[in-house]
């Protein structure tokens, strides 16, 4: 028995599964199910709430509570899912998909959700993901306020200057071969960056990326 085993009180410590941080839950495998669980818990509490109250709401409203109170919950801290298998994945869109039914009442159990979701323009979770990846891509190589985050990320260099390859501001991708490893930032970002058009990695305007990002997100989820 070590000291480090041992709290301020002599008793013996055992190691916990999760362990919650800036209010995200972490397990050992890093595969976030507990949290995702909590996301589930909480966000169909509030989706039964909006229902009851849904008939007393304009759509304007009912889709500014519906981003406050769950669409904020599915956002938060979400670049950690990157990558993350799809059945984890789907269980946070079925969560979107079914707050979309109740903002649009009209919709019925049976109809497919994609229309709905073109219709509030709302991105589907895996590009929702890319779309705060991409953002804290923009954010760290314009402001290099996050230190800890500008180290991970390397300008691209061609081997031989060629006026093709110059100026496209892409990035070096790490060559990280285990599944985890290309969940990790240093490898998602830059994935996520060079396959947005140049014209979008070029700008420094956070609005311009913001707007032009979604777009082309949503393209990727509807129209692809």
């Amino acid at each position: 028995m070590t000291q480090t085993s041992l709290d301020f009180r002599g008793k013996l410590l055992s190691p916990s599964a999760h362990a919650r941080n800036l209010g995200v839950e972490f397990d050992s495998n890093l595969t976030f199910e507990h949290h995702i669980s909590n996301i589930c818990r909480s966000s169909y509490f509030q989706i039964r709430q909006l229902r009851q109250i849904r008939s007393s709401l304009t759509q304007t409203t009912a889709i500014q509570l519906a981003n406050a109170l769950v669409s904020s919950k599915l956002d938060y801290c979400n670049s950690l899912l990157y990558q993350l298998p799809e059945t984890s994945l789907q269980r946070l869109q079925r969560i979107q998909n079914s707050l979309a039914r109740v903002v649009i009442p009209s919709t019925k159990f049976h109809d497919h959700i994609t229309p709905v979701l073109k219709k509030l323009h709302w991105l589907p979770i895996q590009q929702r993901i890319k779309f705060k990846i991409g953002v804290i891509t923009f954010n760290t190589l314009n402001t290099l306020q996050s230190s800890y985050l500008s180290e991970l990320l390397t300008l691209h260099k061609p081997r031989r200057s060629l006026r093709s390859s110059s100026d496209e501001h892409l990035l070096e991708i790490s060559l990280i071969k285990s599944k985890l490893g290309s969940r990790s930032f240093s490898c998602a970002a830059p994935e996520i960056w060079n396959s947005l058009p140049q014209h979008i990695r070029k700008t420094n305007n956070l609005s311009y990326f913001k707007t032009h990002l979604k777009a082309t997100l949503f393209n990727e989820a509807f129209n692809s």
